[in-house]
Order: structure tokens, then C-alpha cells, then sequence
């Protein structure tokens, strides 16, 4: 659906000022085609009413003259003074009570004088004379002379060529000043819309200085129905600052943090190419590989970071989140008892199923068994892992018998490569980069939930929450 909308979009996605303009003027052009249609109704009504008052005053004129001549036909001179100012031929008949045909045409067609006409009122009517269309008016009077023998009928009629070229002089100069009327209108239209749109053309201006390195707000003055563009395009570039903000100072952490492993994998290797005793070339390339796995490691931390902040919205599938924690526990367990320390899960029976992403969260579960394993737990002591469902969440809790973290560093910990000085704990590697407990929250986050650190235990406690499935967000 969404696909055909767009498709039928698409036509005015051209130009937004020609958009207008069509809008616009189409009903300007249909309003001036409606009133040059009434107009040439007007100009038929109006020319048909002129022509038959003069037919009319023809008819009356005829009779006339046909009393004055006792049935004589009409002078020709008079014939062509009324020609002159009807325009048209004039044709007459005029008959007697009895039907003689007393002066005038007699090849009118036959039944077209209705039997029935009140005396003194014309009557008109339409028909057809010679092939070509005709208007006639038929008046009936009483005349008190034996030649016309009492009631007489007279007949006139008229071609209507020069009626019909009357309604077309009168269309041709309404329509010719309705066309005058709509171009001026369509320059007007066109100059306003440019004038109108003069905003848009200077917000296009000021988005157009915006580069990576200037995303500062839109200041510009902008109408009503723009500012919520505006509002909106300020808002994008605050988030575009904040995230290249955010991606420099990750680069720029991540070179820092790289570029000391490096140097001594570098320095290890020239160490060990320079050592011609076996058992230093040995130790030096014992060391190598250490600092070879601490870069693996960084590395893949890195990638997991980004991942989880980018991509954490993809994927998610309903999961049973106890069954997931179980699995990374027993195959961390093994890692663990080389260092002799336990691994203990206490959970409830039944599932916990969340939706989410099932790689993000083994991430975010690795990271917190390796985090309390490298920093908190000793040889002799354990790690416990205490999942919790409640009805609309449920909570994971990791913790050691380490030093613990301090109260105020219960945020900063959660941070970029933040690491803090290490005090007694395990004598395993400490080396790290500081990005474990920034995935983990970056991760939780990602999915509705939330990652801190709990107080009141005897060593480390981090504590995550999600939302199950059905209140996620």
C-alpha cells in the first residue's frame, strides 16, 4: 500500500512552486471555462431576445403596410430598410380568417401556425426554412375591413445567422477578457508563489553552508508552517554533532588504546628475532602471543561496541533468557575452574523469554563472566550468577568476592576505556582496554533495559535488567 501511495506521489515530487502554480490556476481555468459557458448561455439568451422584439416589430410593420396597400405586397424598399438593420433576410406571409393567403411567401411548410393563438400576443417559434434553420413570430389581430374579412394572421420569419454570429461576438469578448483576466492572474499567481517560497529558498541556502565540521542550528527567521521542519532539521544536526562528536572521540580512544599493544607486539617480535638464546627467544615469543590475544581482544571489543550501538535494533527474536544465561555458563565454567574459581547460577525453573538479540546478549554475558573473572574473583572464590523474574522484568546479577568497585565510581565505570586502578583481586592478566561494562550497557540499553551496579555486596555485584517479552519496548 505504502508502495502504490508513493508511486502515486511521485508525479508532484518534481517541483514544489510548479506544484502550486498547477494547483492554483487549474481552478482559475475551470472557473473561467464555467463562466464563459454561462456567458455564451447569456449572450444566446440575450441576442435571441434582441432579434425577436425586431421580429416582432417587423410583424407589426408587415401588417401594416398590408392594411395601408389592401394586400399589396411590401415595398421593397422597406423590405431592405428592415434587412439592412436585421442583418438577415426577412420573409412574410399574411393570410385572411379563411386561409387565403392574402400577401407575402406562400412555400411555408405546412401545420406550423398552431390552431389555436390568442389575439394581440406573438408567438415564436423555430423551424426550418429552405434547408437552413429559422426563427419565426406569428401574431393574430382583428381587422374590421371586408377585404381581410375580420381576423388576420401574420407570419415573419428570419434566418438566425446573424443571431448566432452576435452570441459569438459576445463569447469572443468575454472570453478574450477572461484570457486577459487568467494570464495576468497566472503572472500574479507565479510572482506570489516565488515571493511565498522566498523562505524556502533561504533555508535551502542555510542547509547548504552546513558541512561534518559546522552543524550549528538553523537560526534563520522561518514562517509557521516551516518551523517544524526547522525544529526538526536542528534536532538532526544536534544528533549528527553528537554522534561524529562521539565517533571522533572513539577513534581517537581506540587509536590511543591500539597503539600500545602494537608498539609491543612490535617490540616483543624485534626481541625476538634479535635473541639467540632459545629459552629467551621462548619467553619473548610467549609474550608476543600475549600481546598478540590483548590486541585480539581489544579488537573485537571494538567491533562488538560498535555493533551493539548500531545494529543492537535488528535481529530480535523471542529467546529464553535463563536457558541463554545457563549456556554461557557452562561454557565459561571450564575457564574458570583453570583459574579456581566456581561458577554458580541460581534461576527458577521456568523460562524467562525476552525479545531481543541473541549474539548482543551472549555478548553482554561473556563480557560480565570475563569482567568479575579477570577483576573480581580470586583462586578459592566464586562467581554467582542470580536470575530474578518479577511480572513485567526480570533481572540478572553477577557478582564476586573481588575488591568491589567504589560508590562514586558506580557511572564512570560504565564509560569508554575506563579502567580503574587495580587493588588485590585474582593474579590473572589485568591488562584490558576498558570497553567490557560500556558494551554491556551500551547492549541493555539497546534493548529496553537498564545496567548498573549494585551496592551491599561483599565484592562486585552488576546487575542488568530487560523487559519480557510482550513489555518490551
Amino acid at each position: 500500500m505504502r508502495r502504490g501511495l508513493s508511486l502515486n506521489r511521485k508525479p508532484f515530487a518534481g517541483s514544489l512552486r510548479l506544484r502550486l502554480f498547477v494547483l492554483i490556476l487549474l481552478p482559475l481555468v475551470a472557473v473561467a471555462v464555467m463562466a464563459g459557458t454561462i456567458r455564451y448561455w447569456q449572450a444566446q439568451t440575450m441576442s435571441q431576445a434582441l432579434y425577436d422584439d425586431a421580429l416582432k416589430i417587423v410583424a407589426h410593420v408587415v401588417a401594416r403596410e398590408v392594411i395601408i396597400t389592401q394586400g399589396d405586397v411590401v415595398s421593397d424598399a422597406l423590405l431592405d430598410s428592415l434587412v439592412g438593420a436585421l442583418g438577415d433576410p426577412i420573409f412574410y406571409n399574411v393570410s385572411a380568417a379563411d386561409g387565403r393567403i392574402l400577401a407575402g411567401y406562400t412555400d411555408t411548410p405546412e401545420g406550423i401556425i398552431p390552431a389555436e393563438l390568442r389575439g394581440g400576443e406573438p408567438h415564436f417559434f423555430d423551424f426550418t426554412y429552405n434547408g437552413q434553420p429559422a426563427r419565426a413570430v406569428v401574431l393574430r389581430e382583428f381587422i374590421a375591413d371586408p377585404f381581410f374579412d375580420g381576423w388576420t394572421t401574420v407570419l415573419v420569419w428570419q434566418s438566425t445567422t446573424q443571431r448566432r454570429a452576435l452570441s459569438l461576438i459576445i463569447l469572443q469578448q468575454a472570453l478574450g477578457i477572461l484570457a486577459l483576466v487568467l494570464v495576468t492572474a497566472a503572472a500574479a499567481v507565479w510572482i506570489g508563489i516565488a515571493q511565498g517560497l522566498r523562505p524556502l529558498t533561504d533555508l535551502r541556502e542555510a542547509v547548504s553552508l552546513r558541512s561534518p565540521s559546522e552543524l550549528n542550528p538553523i537560526r534563520r527567521v522561518a514562517p509557521n508552517e516551516v518551523r517544524p521542519l526547522v525544529g526538526t532539521m536542528n534536532s538532526l544536526f544536534a544528533r549528527l554533532q553528537a554522534e561524529l562528536q562521539r565517533r571522533n572521540a572513539f577513534i581517537a580512544n581506540a587509536a590511543h588504546q591500539i597503539r600500545n599493544p602494537v608498539a609491543a607486539i612490535r617490540a616483543q617480535a624485534e626481541a625476538a628475532l634479535s635473541s639467540k638464546d632459545a629459552q629467551q627467544r621462548d619467553a619473548r615469543v610467549t609474550d608476543l602471543h600475549a600481546a598478540a590475544s590483548e590486541l585480539s581482544r581489544l579488537s573485537q571489543q571494538l567491533l562488538s561496541l560498535e555493533i551493539a550501538e548500531h545494529t543492537a535494533a535488528t535481529g530480535r527474536t523471542p529467546l529464553d533468557f535463563r536457558q541463554l544465561v545457563a549456556e554461557q555458563a557452562r561454557k565459561f565454567a571450564p575457564v574458570a575452574l583453570a583459574e579456581g574459581v566456581e561458577v554458580h547460577l541460581q534461576a527458577p525453573a521456568q523460562p524467562m523469554v525476552v525479545t531481543g538479540n541473541p549474539v548482543l546478549l551472549r555478548e553482554v554475558i561473556d563480557n560480565l563472566l570475563d569482567n568479575a573473572l579477570r577483576y573480581g574473583a580470586s583462586h578459592g572464590e566464586e562467581i554467582r550468577l542470580r536470575l530474578e523474574p518479577d511480572d513485567r522484568q526480570l533481572t540478572l546479577t553477577i557478582e564476586d568476592d573481588g575488591p568491589g568497585i567504589p560508590v562514586t565510581a558506580s557511572e564512570h565505570v560504565f564509560e569508554r576505556f575506563v579502567r580503574l586502578p587495580q587493588h588485590g583481586g585474582n593474579e590473572r592478566d589485568r591488562s584490558g582496554c576498558g570497553l567490557g561494562l560500556a558494551i554491556v550497557r551500551s547492549i541493555v540499553v539497546a534493548h529496553g533495559g537498564s545496567a548498573y551496579l549494585a551496592h551491599g555486596t561483599k565484592g562486585c555485584g552488576i546487575v542488568i535488567s530487560l523487559p519480557l517479552s510482550g513489555n518490551a519496548a
